[in-house]
């Protein structure tokens, strides 16, 4: 006597993330797969991160301010992130990870750090990926103030090869696209109104590369090298039209032009050695990392001033900037029992920064206006970290201390030295209240350094009534950050935060002399922040998945400047949303946006703004390939206006730019696609490349 046998010829168990994670230190969005996110930049997608908002091309997260930029845990090894973050294809990102309370193995800089975790195809063999996009703005040229269209198209290559000890690997990645921006200042001063419009089209070329090697020694040690770099090349023709007239009757008074083009070259090449060793099989380990990166930045701007009878006033202004940077970094990890982990490591950054302007007016050298200034910075930092959990109880606590010394030279004159010390104490609770909800209160003190060129003394001009200039005497501004949260089924429900900033840094503090407003960047004002927020997941059935989410949020601004104190507060209203629709495997709809009441930044008071977006997508070829159209933007209200009001300084402004689009993506992927083999690389430079910002 037998049993029957039965035969299966194949068993498929898939399983779908959530688009959103709540870890105990960390949010997590799962953008893979998204509909929306094909096609897209990495800047694009930043806002289905719940809390955070792009407004003027500024990356905000909800009482944290500017948020550090991470991609695989470490910063870019790059020159000006956000503009890396608009030339890096969604498609090869993986999910996004939002720390808003980073504990003490991080650097202190900055308040929330927002990381990009790459695909990562280290497999057995060869394997890669290939992408293709295009899109192309959508607008009414007469409503939109433009004269030309507007796209842009990118191609990437991915290639792996593991085999033996060895795992090597490399990327690339191109992009060409056309844009624009386009803002008009309605400005009051004394008895006279100045309005003017700036059109500002463009394009840029940008390259990105990677190569490394890692070698897989023996079981205990892995040695890797890795070389990145970025170059970018574009043209930018500003066109900008003031009329002058009286504040009261608007009677026109005087007309003239000011035509800026700007023709800017950004090139970086770092070079990152890493070795990690595994004293055990149970997580005792040791990573040492060297980096060295070089920058460059060079801007040549020519400038000229047409009055209405035809008259012209030509200048050149040309800025170079080269930035180096040497970064050592060690961390080692030792578990403690079962339940318990120690990490403890040490840092020392060294930047070198130098910067050249160079001025002429009518052909002729302006030494006024020319200037030189170098900038010296070292950074040594040690922490240490202990985590343990016990029954339903997650702790961690640690301590970071750094020290800072810094010195600026002007045209062979001293104007900046500092050095001292700081100590950033951070903690996270954790408590399981259920199988399905937990709670977590953390506690973090941050430092917010300046960035290397807001301490550049520079003058940079828009047209001949506005200009910009760095601040050499900025300090850092320190935050208290608390949060309490609560996690249903691992998934972000609600939470409230209280952050508290003293010695808050002014970005663009305004300025008004005679005729010409400038805005320089200022330590002014103490900071409160408070955030309410309340989420929920969406599912209807099977086939309709998503979340949907909001926040109360209250900033107050208290500050004594230009002689008179602002003492400002308000609350905004957020909301966000991602629905998806899943017909069949192969076919996904997915409809997202966000939309926010009017919010005060800074000075600057912001109206309402939002942004509802449509994709479609399919899979082809046994999944290995996929195509995406997506609708960006779709009723073009991701437009920024607002208003300065203070003392002597008067301005209403509107800003957008090429923000509504239609993209259509391709995705294809090569080899062996099974066995995972490979490691996240980390590197040493974290804070130092996050504040080589262009201004």
């Amino acid at each position: 006597m037998s049993s029957p046998a039965t035969v299966l010829d194949k068993v498929t168990v898939t399983g779908k993330k959530p688009f959103l994670e709540q870890k105990a230190d960390k949010l997590i969005v799962n953008i893979e797969g998204s509909a929306t996110a094909a096609g897209a930049t990495a800047f694009e997608i930043l806002q289905k991160i719940p809390g955070v908002l792009v407004i003027n091309e500024k990356l905000m997260v909800a009482g944290k301010g500017v948020p550090v930029i991470m991609i695989d845990g470490k910063v870019s090894q790059y020159t000006d992130i956000m503009q890396v973050l608009r030339e890096m294809s969604a498609t090869g990102i993986e999910k996004i990870e939002l720390i808003t309370n980073p504990g003490a193995k991080y650097d202190a800089t900055g308040g929330a750090i927002i990381n990009f975790i790459l695909k990562h195809n280290a497999n057995l063999g060869t394997n890669g990926s290939l992408n293709l996009n295009a899109a192309t703005g959508i607008y009414n040229r007469a409503t939109t103030h433009t004269d030309r269209n507007f796209y842009r198209h990118g191609e990437g290559i991915t290639i792996n090869h593991r085999e033996g000890r060895f795992n090597i690997y490399t990327s690339y990645n191109f992009l060409h696209r056309n844009q624009f921006d386009y803002n008009e200042f309605d400005r009051l001063i004394n008895s006279y109104r100045f309005f003017q419009s700036n059109y500002s089209p463009g394009y840029y070329n940008s390259h990105t590369y990677r190569a490394g090697i890692d070698f897989y020694a023996n079981r205990k040690n892995t040695i890797g090298i890795m070389i990145r770099g970025f170059s970018r090349n574009g043209l930018n023709e500003a066109q900008n039209n003031t009329r002058q007239s009286d504040g009261v009757t608007d009677q026109p008074l005087s007309n003239f032009q000011t035509f800026n083009y700007t023709r800017a070259q950004r090139t970086n090449t770092a070079v990152n050695g890493n070795w990690k060793h595994s004293f055990d099989s149970l997580g005792n380990e040791l990573n040492i990392d060297l980096d060295y990166s070089e920058y460059t930045f060079k801007n040549t701007s020519d400038i000229v001033n047409q009055l209405s009878n035809g008259v012209k006033y030509p200048s050149r202004q040309i800025i170079h900037n080269p930035v180096y940077l040497l970064v050592f970094k060690t961390d080692y990890t030792r578990p403690i029992g079962q339940h318990s982990k120690l990490e403890v490591g040490i840092k020392s950054g060294r930047a070198i920064i130098n910067n050249d302007l160079g001025f002429t007016q009518n052909g002729v050298p302006d030494k006024s206006r020319s200037t030189d200034f170098k900038y010296l910075e070292n950074i040594n930092a040690a922490y240490a970290s202990l985590q343990h959990t016990f029954n339903k109880w997650e702790l961690r606590g640690g301590l970071r201390t750094e020290q800072t010394i810094a010195t600026g030279n002007m045209q062979g004159q001293l104007i900046l030295d500092k050095n001292y010390w700081q100590l950033f104490p951070s903690f996270l609770v954790t408590r399981k209240l259920s199988i399905q909800l937990s709670a977590l209160v953390q506690y973090s003190k941050r430092v917010n350094r300046p960035g290397y060129l807001q301490q550049n003394p520079f003058i940079q001009y828009l047209d001949s009534l506005t200009y910009s200039k760095g601040n050499p005497l900025l300090k850092p501004e320190i935050a208290d950050e608390y949060k309490f949260s609560l996690a249903y089924k691992n998934q972000p429900f609600f939470s409230i935060s209280y952050n508290k900033k003293r010695d808050v840094i002014f970005d663009n503090a305004p300025n008004q002399v005679g005729n010409l407003t400038y805005t320089t960047p200022e330590n002014l004002a103490s900071y409160t922040n408070v955030v309410a927020e309340l989420d929920f997941p969406i599912e209807l059935g099977k086939k309709i998945t998503g979340y949907g989410g909001n926040q109360a949020i209250y900033n107050h601004y208290h500050a004594n400047y230009l002689g008179a104190t602002y003492d400002r507060a308000k609350w905004n209203w957020l909301a966000y949303w991602q629905v998806a629709y899943k017909p069949t495997p192969a076919w996904s709809f997915e409809f997202s946006g966000y939309y926010t009441t009017a919010l005060l930044n800074e000075f600057i008071l912001i109206n309402h703004m939002g942004s509802v977006n449509l994709a479609v997508q399919k899979f082809l070829w046994d999944k290995k390939a996929k195509v995406s159209l997506n609708f960006n933007d779709l009723l073009f209200s991701e437009k920024t206006s607002g208003e300065v009001i203070y003392e002597e300084v008067n301005v209403h402004f509107h800003q957008w730019n090429e923000t509504r689009n239609i993209r259509l993506t391709l995705n294809y992927t090569f080899g062996n696609q099974k066995l995972k083999g490979a490691r996240t690389r980390q590197t040493a430079s974290d804070e130092e490349t996050q504040r080589v910002k262009v201004q």
